[in-house]
């Protein structure tokens, strides 16, 4: 047992804190990991309106407290289901961009393939990822993340003149191209008999942009 000095008189006894034995620290970090992945499943099963922090403790199978250990309320384990998206987009952006032609063209079409592909296959992660309410969302968990995935936006519009004054023109021009497409197709809007154009490829509608 330590002994602290507490400024006058005797020194008083101190107890030094046990350090946390490694397999409870590993169980922590497993059990939080199994917490954002029920809440991943329920969003995607159930949507947005079915996702608290009870049902993603039955999912797991422990006490609706134990949540409260590993997140500040709803809104953190929101920012890190979040966060897991962004990092899993990123991935599929990636991996697109890594087995297309080397032709910058076929680079940008080739990461917004893959967001699309992601946006359809994960709607309603989505929708949690870009249009939660302000305050639902824990942004200190996003923010660093969301950053990475936009970079690849960035690096792939960056051989590009830009369409517009501003220097960031062209990102802006084909994230909003990309996120609209993808949000049509989620609500099968290109599913009405009066259309004569199907549901298109991406590659189809970007227009032709001026390298630099």
């Amino acid at each position: 047992m330590a002994r602290i000095w507490s400024g006058s008189g005797e020194p008083q006894n101190f107890r030094k804190e046990s350090p946390i034995p490694k397999n409870l620290e590993r169980h922590r970090r497993d059990l939080r990991q199994e917490l954002i992945a029920a809440g991943l499943d329920i969003l995607a099963e159930g949507g947005l309106e079915k996702l608290t922090l009870r049902r993603v403790a039955a999912r797991v199978g422990v006490s609706h407290a134990a949540p409260a250990h590993h997140f500040n309320g709803l809104p953190h384990l929101l920012g890190c289901i979040c966060a897991v998206g962004f990092q899993n987009l990123t991935v599929a952006m990636r991996e697109r961009r890594a087995i297309a032609s080397s032709s910058a063209r076929a680079q940008l079409i080739a990461i917004c393939d893959a967001y699309l592909d992601y946006a359809i296959e994960n709607s309603g992660l989505m929708q949690l990822m870009f249009n939660a309410h302000p305050g639902a969302v824990d942004d200190d968990e996003v923010r660093p993340v969301a950053a990475g995935t936009y970079r690849e936006l960035r690096d792939a519009c960056a051989p590009f003149e830009p369409v517009g004054e501003a220097p960031d023109s062209t990102e802006t021009m084909i994230w909003s191209l990309i996120h609209g497409l993808a949000l049509l197709r989620i609500g099968g809007r290109f599913a009405n008999p009066s259309r004569v154009t199907n549901a298109p490829d991406f590659g189809d509608i970007l227009p032709n942009l001026s390298l630099r």
